[in-house]
């Protein structure tokens, strides 16, 4: 699991590490004070392994004979003196990985010492042990709810209260990952095959009038729409229509796309120009994992009638050892609009498992010709990979191949963004018709969020070419390769998405033992004004006269509450990134804007901030934190109840040059 401890920057969470200068609140200092203050008040029963209880008491009893007050903000926080205190290991009750439920033990009578250690778990082991980690992360930025944090499995992770685990569950579908189902589990949420009571569930395609019925607390792996953009038509109609509106060379990085039976006039002609020695690539509209998908030659060789697609096929791909291969990019889009997406700084290298050859009568050969996984498995001649980090077998890592490619004298890092423009490009494409279904389908900004895999080939000259993009990408790990890559991405896309707690628990005291502060404590859950579609008038005009004319002075010199909190839900989620790369928005964002159909406000919203506070992000978060400290982000627009009336009893009394 090198690979995965390597590329978990994110770990960092708790120190408040920078980002880009951007500091985290420390909840490792305290954390320990904080967690052995509350559990000592605190008279839920802890969960802990009967067996380890005799073994540890005497222990216990020597370390906490001490306990002296120490003071911290607001709160009094009683303090073990002796830190070295050992580690008791709570089994979280029903969760997959236990095996097993413990009986909880009933607390130990008075406040002696023995009650004061068994409530102090999971804390940071001596002796080269292993530390275990939050599953919760606090926001940058004050009144903003945590996030639930997740994790691969080379690391520990306390275990989540009860009080909050309840709350927890993830609906599993027919094609739930195993990665998924282990990630989410151990970070507190339990798996459930039925009920309507869910916050997560990781399922296919989901039908846009199926949104309708999604609660405003659940977090679904969609966008309604994406079938623009997961269907080989749909694909090509959309990226059709930009290269007409803007010309030229911006949109050619798909191959030539035909739809029969429409274009069957077109696809003569250009088979006419290109003549017999040229190849064709034939695919269903809605195919996946190569299934009816054959390279032809021959006009008699394709259906007349039937929908298909017909694509100019690349005779002549970068070859590796002989053998063709293609990439998987994986990328990630939270919202539409503002348009934000993340690309994974890894992926896989699929390789066809036999030697490549452009004769006529070797085209028939999907093992030569296909380089899907799903297919080359069932070659004679495949064979695995046991290390993410070597080019070997016919499956590797993109940093593998970075490796591979560099050792040749190759520019990879020029590559890498010219397929990232591709990625960018391809969604720029596509926004405006998944923006117009979304905005009829759904009403909170938390519900959705996708996970897109992008397939991209290599010509001889190394020019990326597009293939297809799967709205499903497989998250099945088969091999050592797919665990280490797609592993990281499960649990950073989780992280990014960012999914919180649905219900404020009876005893938010409890949280304190994460670190989170008594301010985070008291506003740990899902809030929908955070969320909100909904506009004030005043913003509505702004949107109105940034979209009509997106020149007309600074965006960002008053800010709306509604433009507060898209910019902390944007630098909540940057934080969170972990090896994610965000490549959209960014500081040099306005060039790509102008491509898009129209302009939209929050892309020129949060393309403005880029320019701005993209290399000096610290003054950025300190401006929206002092913002947040007023709660302006917190005001609810028209029409949505208030949660919190004291909110907005508060701002009736202050006066913001940054609110209209």
């Amino acid at each position: 699991m090198a690979a995965a401890i390597a590329y978990d920057v994110d770990l960092e969470e708790h120190p408040w590490v920078a980002h880009n200068g951007v500091t985290h609140p420390d909840q490792t200092n305290d954390i320990l004070d904080r967690r052995k203050s509350v559990f000592e008040h605190s008279r839920e029963t802890t969960i802990i392994p009967y067996d380890m209880l005799s073994t540890r008491t005497e222990q216990c009893s020597n370390q906490c004979s001490k306990v002296y007050d120490l003071h911290d903000g607001d709160l009094g926080v009683r303090v073990h003196q002796s830190r070295p205190v050992k580690r008791v290991v709570r089994a979280a009750s029903g969760s997959p990985e236990s095996g097993k439920e413990y009986s909880p033990l009933p607390p130990p009578s008075g406040d002696g010492p023995i009650q004061r250690v068994f409530h102090s778990l999971h804390l940071a082991e001596k002796n080269g042990q292993k530390q275990s980690h939050s599953p919760l992360r606090s926001s940058l930025f004050p009144g903003v709810p945590p996030t639930i944090y997740f994790y691969t499995d080379a690391y520990q992770v306390l275990a989540m209260p009860p009080v909050i685990r309840k709350q927890l569950r993830w609906k599993l579908s027919t094609i739930t990952p195993l990665l998924i189902r282990q990630t989410v589990s151990r970070s507190g949420f339990r798996l459930t095959k039925q009920g309507l009571y869910w916050n997560g569930m990781w399922d296919k395609h989901i039908k846009c009038a199926t949104f309708a019925s999604i609660k405003n607390y659940q977090k679904v792996n969609h966008f309604p729409g994406s079938f623009n953009l997961g269907r080989k038509d749909r694909l090509w109609q959309n990226i059709c229509r930009m290269r007409r509106l803007h010309g030229g060379d911006a949109f050619q990085f798909l191959p030539d796309t035909f739809l029969l039976p429409h274009d069957l006039r077109s696809l003569k002609v250009a088979w006419l120009e290109e003549g017999n020695n040229h190849c064709w690539i034939v695919k269903p509209p809605a195919s996946a994992r190569g299934s009816g998908v054959h390279v032809v030659h021959q006009w008699a060789q394709i259906s007349k009638k039937q929908p298909l697609i017909v694509q100019r096929y690349i005779r002549n791909p970068y070859l590796i050892n002989g053998t063709k291969f293609d990439l998987r990019l994986y990328a990630l889009v939270t919202s539409f609009h503002p348009l934000k997406i993340y690309v994974f700084q890894d992926g896989l290298v699929r390789f066809a498992s036999v030697q490549y050859s452009y004769d006529s009568e070797d085209l028939s050969d999907r093992f030569m010709h296909l380089t899907n996984y799903s297919i080359n498995k069932k070659s004679a001649t495949y064979a695995n990979n046991t290390d993410s980090n070597e080019c070997q077998g016919h499956k590797w890592s993109i940093k593998a191949l970075r490796g591979y490619l560099e050792n040749l004298g190759v520019d990879f890092n020029k590559l890498w963004d010219q397929m990232v423009q591709i990625i960018i490009k391809t969604f720029i494409c596509c926004e405006t018709p998944i923006n117009r279904v979304i905005e009829k389908h759904t009403s909170s900004r938390y519900t959705c969020y996708e996970l897109f895999g992008f397939d991209i080939l290599l010509d001889e000259e190394l020019i990326p070419w597009l293939l297809e993009v799967n709205i499903s990408p497989s998250l099945r790990s088969s091999t050592p390769v797919d665990w280490d890559v797609k592993g990281q991405v499960v649990k950073d896309l989780l992280n990014v998405v960012g999914y919180q707690i649905p219900q404020k628990p009876q005893d938010t005291s409890v949280l304190e033992m994460f670190g989170l502060r008594s301010r985070e404590a008291d506003c740990p859950h899902l809030s929908q004004v955070l969320h909100a579609v909904e506009l004030s008038e005043e913003a509505a005009q702004k949107h109105h006269r940034y979209e009509s004319n997106p020149e007309d002075g600074d965006i960002l010199e008053s800010l709306t509450s509604d433009d507060i909190r898209i910019l902390i839900q944007s630098e909540d989620e940057l934080s969170r990134r972990g090896s994610f790369e965000r490549v959209f928005p960014t500081s040099d964002t306005r060039s790509l804007l102008e491509l898009t159909v129209r302009p939209r406000y929050y892309n020129l919203l949060l393309a403005a901030w880029e320019e701005r506070y993209a290399s000096e992000r610290h003054k950025g978060v300190a401006l929206l934190q002092s913002l947040c400290r007023r709660n302006l982000h917190l005001l609810p627009p028209p029409g949505m109840p208030k949660e919190d009336t004291h909110i907005q009893h508060q701002h009736q009394e202050q006066n913001s040059p940054h609110l209209t």
